[in-house]
């Protein structure tokens, strides 16, 4: 047996009042009496000075009791296992930007959620909501179908990527009793059929037009805006685009998009602020028609510590970065980006972000054992973000370090690891095996696209962000930061271990993260796979012995309730039997004279 609420239960601390009551008695009156012949049935109540009673045998109090006893746990309203009847429901409801498609009116999610409370109000066993957005959230546990309608009325759509997999696997987990769910999904892009789910796809059209791809990249004293836009429609779709910074019109261009590519123009922006890119095109789906983008950001903080090398300063300088005081102090330390450590001795490094060449940390999971030639490097990955475009045939490394990694990632090997890189415990750092004046990096083209990548890297996550997704940050030395949302809310964020880890932000737009006296900018823009709106049939039927009714959970609170009623009316009536029977008066003599006489 389960209860729906069970803090009712509380109210069985009346059953101890209800004897105590019965305990207590007032006094009484004493008046002369002649004779106690008519009160024998009353004879327990004698000791009417003393002002309690003994506890006795009473059908009476035990009724009762048993009466406030069944009324509590009524109110607790109890439900019990019944065979036979359906199992756990378990509604997951898409709340992806594509959601908000109007091709159905009002909008696919209304005409979704509208369904899922159908389907809450038909369930005969408990109901559980659970919503599909970049991450799978419970937002009704299960329970009665009052509280899943409630759950569904309150939901809303994000403007971020659905995980429909995360949350399909989620309610399959949800086992009652051992019994498997009922699932059913409300989504406009129906998956593989899977045993025990039931899709119910919303949606009509495909014709949609949305920004893809927005990035920035520094040309000397200005910006530059690359911008993409995705036609998924059938038709070619001529777009104006307007680009605007800080709410100053900058230009407007009109961009023709065939179906189903990606058509790009490219925006030079002088000056430093935020950029605002919209489509000015009625589609079915709003929210992909705006994206924002940072320019003219403060240059990234760079200290140089350890031996002085004038290549590498040049090169940092032409990226371009600030490079801040030489001397190392805590104070430099918190102030800087990135910090830079050029052969210097092996020292303990605090949370932040790390370049070291031709050295090592005892804090990193990392040693080096002596000293090697390099020769060439073998192996590189492209996968990672810093050897992204970064091509290292021909270059040529002298004496390295024989680095021993015992974890992070190798990025490039020869003989042993050249370049390696960490993340964790606060730190983010790469290691160079090798230091510029042993090798010929510098002369080669992969020299600048690779320290480019590596301050980029190690300066966090892009000011740009795609919706939905988590952003990891150092925290410069504070113990927590406010995060504020395009809509003014406030999160304060504490720092873990020296980083600021921020939550999947869920809405396109500007958000401004306060860090001390450091305040930074993030553009969250929309993701190309939500402007494909076509809706998505399921390719099957799930099977059917899944979807058999193998147990349910019925309300039995009723029945307690007709119990308690049923235990009043007889407590009544042996109440009725206690009572003393009425007396018969005598007849008046000329009435009893009158029956004498016709005898």
């Amino acid at each position: 047996m389960s209860l729906d609420a069970p803090a009712a239960l509380w109210g069985w601390l009346i059953l101890p009042v209800i004897v105590l009551l019965y305990l207590l008695r007032s006094r009484r009156q004493q008046v002369p009496q002649s004779t106690l012949i008519l009160w024998q049935r009353a004879r327990r109540d004698l000791a009417a000075q003393r002002p309690a009673r003994r506890l006795e045998r009473s059908v009476l109090l035990l009724l009762q009791l048993l009466i406030a006893a069944l009324l509590v746990l009524a109110l607790a309203r109890p439900r019990l296992a019944a065979p036979g009847g359906a199992p756990l429901t378990v509604l997951v409801v898409d709340v992806s930007a594509s959601m908000q498609a109007t091709d159905v009116a009002p909008s696919r999610f209304a005409i979704a959620t509208a369904l899922a409370r159908e389907q809450a109000a038909a369930a005969r066993g408990e109901v559980m909501v659970i919503s599909a957005g970049a991450r799978p959230v419970v937002v009704a546990p299960p329970g009665d179908a009052l509280a899943a309608r409630a759950a569904l009325a309150a939901l809303r759509p994000t403007d971020g990527p659905g995980r429909l997999d995360l949350a399909i696997t989620l309610a399959l987990g949800q086992r009652r009793g051992g019994a498997p769910p009922r699932v059913a999904v409300f989504t406009d892009r129906a998956g593989a059929p899977i045993p025990g789910v039931a899709y119910h796809v919303v949606g009509r059209s495909s014709r949609n037009v949305g920004i893809s791809r927005v990035a920035v990249e520094r040309e000397g004293d200005r910006s530059v805006l690359s911008i993409q836009v995705l036609n998924a429609g059938p038709a070619l779709e001529r777009v104006p685009v307007a680009v605007a910074l800080d709410g100053v019109a900058l230009t407007e261009r009109l961009l023709a998009v065939p179906a189903g590519a990606v058509a790009s123009l490219t925006v030079p922006v002088a000056g430093a602020g935020s950029a605002r890119i919209a489509l000015r095109v009625a589609d079915l789906l709003a929210v992909d028609n705006v994206a924002y983008a940072v320019v003219g950001a403060p240059l990234p903080r760079v200290l140089l510590a350890g031996a002085p090398d004038r290549v590498l300063l040049r090169a940092l300088e032409a990226i371009p970065v600030k490079v801040v005081s030489p001397r190392v102090t805590p104070e430099t330390l918190s102030a800087a980006d990135i910090v830079v450590l050029n052969r210097a001795p092996p020292t303990e490094l605090p949370p932040g972000n790390y370049l070291l060449l031709g050295t090592t940390a005892p804090n990193l999971p990392l040693t080096a054992a002596g000293t090697t030639t390099g020769g060439a490097a073998l192996r590189w990955t492209a996968r990672h973000p810093v050897m992204r475009y970064v091509d290292l045939r021909g270059v040529v490394f002298g004496e390295v370090l024989r680095l021993v990694p015992r974890g992070g990632v190798t990025l490039a090997e020869g003989d042993g690891p050249l370049l390696w890189a960490y993340d964790g415990e606060g730190i983010r750092a790469v290691v160079a095996a090798f230091t510029l004046e042993q090798s010929d990096l510098p002369l080669h083209v992969a020299f600048p696209i690779l320290l480019s990548n590596i301050i980029g890297w190690l300066g966090g996550a892009d000011r740009i962000v795609p919706v939905g997704e988590t952003v990891t940050l150092p925290a410069g030395g504070v113990p927590q930061a406010v995060l504020r949302a395009p809509d003014g809310t406030a999160t304060t964020i504490p720092a873990v271990s020296g980083r600021i880890v921020l939550p999947g932000m869920e809405r396109v737009g500007l958000y401004t993260l306060q860090r001390g006296d450091r305040r930074l900018t993030l553009a969250v823009n929309p993701v190309a796979e939500e402007s494909v709106i076509a809706p998505l049939a399921p390719r099957g039927e799930p099977a059917p012995a899944a979807l058999q009714e193998v147990g349910a959970r019925r309300d039995i609170w009723t029945i307690v309730l007709l119990l308690a009623i049923g235990a009043l009316l007889a407590e009544w009536a042996l109440w009725l039997r206690t009572l003393p029977p009425l007396p018969r008066w005598p007849a008046p003599p000329h009435v009893a004279g009158r029956r004498t006489g016709d005898g």
